[in-house]
């Protein structure tokens, strides 16, 4: 792993992460050891032992496609990141991607970073699709690789830039993911 210091140099933060396989979770709950928790889609909070430890863990439950539902879903997180201290990881692509390339970044992780007042901590992972692909239930053998890149400053952040900002967070991933960071 590249980059552990940025685990912990600016909590309480946004760690935003690339979703490619179902070991992420687990993955992330061992990089970041606690004081933190995480956005799933509402369907998660069914799946067995996962819904229960999420739930658990405080994790906002977000119906896809209603961000009325979500913006209610996720007040919860946003209040324990500015009163407790709390962390927040969330997948900016809003779903695990179905092949190894990254998928367009939806804007709910930057407004939560921007609303709160926290820094974003981006998180690549490379090959956990290959160990685990989506959709499938068994472990193949290889290597993970992480990547935490430095801490991106959202103090300066507003609404009317916000399409900039979405796009400079997803070409560091894309040039880390390339090698070309």
């Amino acid at each position: 792993m590249r980059g552990a210091e940025h685990l912990w140099s600016a909590r309480p933060c946004v760690f935003v992460f690339n979703h490619q396989s179902k070991l992420d979770v687990a993955l992330l709950m061992k990089l970041l050891r606690g004081g933190f928790t995480g956005v799933a889609k509402a369907e998660a909070a069914s799946i067995p032992l996962w819904g229960q430890m999420f739930s658990l863990a405080g994790v906002a439950f977000v119906e896809r496609g209603n961000a009325r539902q979500s913006k209610e879903a996720l007040e919860p997180a946003v209040r324990k990141m500015r009163d407790e201290g709390w962390s927040l990881a969330i997948a900016p692509e809003g779903t695990r991607s179905p092949t190894p390339r990254l998928g367009p970044f939806k804007k709910g992780a930057f407004h939560i970073a921007m609303q709160a007042g926290v820094p974003m901590v981006p998180i690549v992972i490379h090959d956990a699709g290959e160990v685990m692909w989506r959709g499938h239930q068994t472990l193949r053998g290889g290597t993970v690789h992480v990547d935490v890149l430095p801490p991106v400053d959202t103090s300066q952040w507003s609404v009317a830039t916000m399409n900039d900002h979405v796009a400079d967070v997803r070409a560091r991933f894309v040039a880390t993911l390339e090698g070309t960071p």
